[in-house]
């Protein structure tokens, strides 16, 4: 049953004039409180550590080695898909800068940049800078070494020269290549016909004339020999 309104109104009445209290408003503010306990654990180590981590595909927070784990998983299971990745495993004489583009795009899409990957072989590996290449080449095996861009691109360079006289001007030319591959890491007409490092050099119409008749089969072999 509902009580009289008159009852209600006195109850409220009662209500307010206790929260309009002095006294009951300092208990709310100044009431006792339990006192702090602070627990010392002699026995217990507390540690603290620091990572860098990374994203990969649908993960993200990666270690280092667990995103290189993961970097080598996807270039295992691409290998087919992705035909620069297919061209450096298996088929090197193909390797241009068309599949150095496409290899960088595919990388980056998949959260595996070359910056990262570089950063994460610098902690895991303790090694500098490592090269695009020898990062897919040692991701789907092992035992690949891992090689700077200057030691990958010296030792190209070697191996396309080894047997041949070349003059001083061929040489200084093998010099400027080698400058550019170690950004770059491959070599095409195109680049010879842009590129200041070429150009102001005479660019594609002077290589042609430093290397007459072979121009072609010398760029075929510096990719070769950069992607093997």
């Amino acid at each position: 049953m509902a009580k009289p309104f008159l009852e209600i109104f006195d109850s409220f009445s009662n209500i307010m004039e206790l929260l309009r209290d002095g006294k009951f408003q300092d208990l709310l503010v100044n009431y006792e409180r339990a006192k702090k306990v602070f627990l010392v654990g002699y026995e217990v180590q507390d540690s603290v550590g620091s990572w860098t981590v990374f994203e990969a595909e649908d993960r993200s927070g990666l270690k280092p080695e667990d995103y290189l784990i993961a970097f080598s998983q996807f270039i295992k299971r691409k290998e087919k898909e992705i035909q620069a990745i297919a061209i450096l495993l298996n088929k090197p004489k193909d390797w241009n800068t068309k599949a150095l583009n496409e290899l960088r795009n595919k990388l980056k899409e998949s959260k595996y940049d070359e910056a990262n990957l570089q950063k994460a072989h610098q902690i895991v590996y303790h090694k500098d800078v490592v090269d695009i290449i020898s990062m897919v080449k040692h991701a789907a095996n092992e035992t690949e070494p891992l090689l700077s861009p200057e030691e990958r691109v010296v030792k190209a360079i070697l191996r396309v020269t080894e047997g041949k006289h070349l003059n001083d001007e061929q040489q200084k030319w093998m010099e400027y290549i080698k400058e550019h591959l170690k950004q770059n890491m491959t070599l095409d007409e195109e680049d010879l016909r842009k590129l200041p490092v070429f150009t102001d050099r005479g660019g594609l119409s002077r290589f042609k004339k430093v290397f007459p008749a072979e121009y072609q089969i010398i760029i075929k072999e510096i990719n070769l020999a950069i992607a093997a």
